[in-house]
């Protein structure tokens, strides 16, 4: 980015605060559950999310015997990892304390068992791990990121969503289509309801605690534990000082670094575009930076944009066919890029996407990020041009979302 001359960069990051002290933490989160539970169920998040998970087994195993754990890690809708890489997370999380058990959830387990439901938000029961419902209580670890469009994660996603049915997670994401559903709103966000509803459901059954961890790659800044509600609450004001900001009004143009994890593919850098589209203006550029050595990603995303070249072709394929996991994206990157909705020209600088790939993504490839608002037919000497790095985390939203044509 440093070729170019920014109005601002934006970075992830927080005001000093005292280390947080992940014992008391802990401590807070098991005293809401039965100090007689025979077995806990500590659902844990996989490697696709930078967590202290270690730091919280540790504290963990201090306060109750690992024989009474079991540990579920929550893969959600994620692909299987390997033999070899299920080994390196678990001693690296584990090192020294082996658990009594432990599990990794696949969402299309055929043995996933009902989770009887509280008729309140949402209108069916969902499948879950069979240990949410066989142990006495749940302890679910999770960390606080802005989402783009489940509003915030948290130990409150990893014990529902993180351990449902295919057909469950399906159900939640279809809500992203709805343009309510933006990073850093619970309230009035369709997915968030339905998440909450899922977790009214299992509390219903078992008693369930929670650990959230805010952290920035993999420095902690704060930890919280008690209820899932209460633990996510009390991070919201480290997360937001550490991940959103906030510009008075949408920029000309947006340069969005993504790198670590989320760059392996496009698939997954598009975080970086989802959580701060909403901070370019309607017709302005937008370039995306991330290596993407995997390619594109997920099948179902490239077919979906194959077949659909505009916002309206996309939704009505999707109408059609009735919504699969990963459809709001394509949805959602059509509706960024059309000529007939928000109109933003958009630039991908990547090694690992070719030209066409670019091009079947609505995007062109440009070699530098001079380039690339060149091709967007942005100035940046005269242009507002916002920089934002690992902005598959940080989230640069405006004070007041604008009225969209679409």
């Amino acid at each position: 980015m440093s070729s170019i001359e920014f109005a601002t960069v934006f970075a992830p990051g927080a005001a000093e605060r005292p280390p947080a002290d992940v014992g008391r933490v802990v401590r807070d989160a098991l005293a809401i559950l039965p100090a007689d539970a025979r077995t806990v169920a500590a659902i844990v998040n996989d490697p696709q999310r930078h967590t202290a998970t270690g730091a919280v087994w540790q504290q963990l195993v201090a306060r109750i015997a690992p024989t009474r754990l079991r540990v579920l890690v929550a893969c959600g809708s994620h692909p299987a990892p390997t033999s070899a890489e299920r080994r390196a997370f678990e001693d690296s999380i584990f090192a020294g304390l082996p658990p009594a058990a432990a599990q990794w959830h696949d969402c299309r387990d055929p043995e996933l068992l009902l989770i009887e439901h509280v008729q309140r938000r949402r209108g069916a029961s969902w499948l879950g791990h069979p240990w949410l419902l066989e142990s006495d209580a749940v302890l679910a670890v999770g960390s606080v990121e802005p989402h783009y469009f489940a509003g915030w994660t948290g130990a409150h996603k990893t014990c529902t969503i993180g351990v449902a049915a295919t057909a469950d997670i399906e159900h939640n994401h279809a809500h992203a289509l709805s343009p309510s559903c933006r990073p850093a709103v619970l309230e009035d966000n369709p997915v968030a309801d339905d998440v909450l509803a899922m977790l009214d459901s299992l509390e219903s059954r078992k008693p369930v605690a929670a650990v959230n961890l805010v952290q920035a790659g993999r420095d902690l800044l704060a930890a919280a534990g008690g209820s899932p509600r209460d633990a996510l609450a009390a991070c919201f004001r480290c997360v937001s000082a550490a991940f959103v900001r906030r510009i008075d009004k949408p920029a000309d143009a947006l340069v969005a670094e993504v790198t670590g994890p989320l760059a392996e593919s496009f698939y997954q850098a598009d975080k970086g575009i989802k959580n701060n589209e909403s901070a370019v203006r309607d017709g302005g550029g937008l370039v995306l930076v991330a290596a993407c050595p995997g390619g594109i990603g997920q099948d179902r995303f490239t077919d979906l944009l194959r077949r659909a070249a505009s916002y309206g072709e996309a939704l009505a394929a999707v109408e059609a066919d009735g919504y699969r996991l990963g459809d709001h994206k394509a949805v959602r990157l059509r509706r960024l890029t059309d000529p007939a909705c928000r109109a933003v020209r958009a630039c991908v600088i990547s090694d690992g996407l070719s030209a066409a790939d670019a091009a079947l993504l609505g995007l062109r490839k440009a070699p530098t990020v001079a380039a690339a608002l060149a091709e967007a037919g942005i100035d940046a000497a005269r242009d507002r041009v916002v920089g934002i790095r690992d902005a598959g985390n940080l989230c640069v939203l405006p004070e007041v979302e604008p009225r969209r044509r679409c």
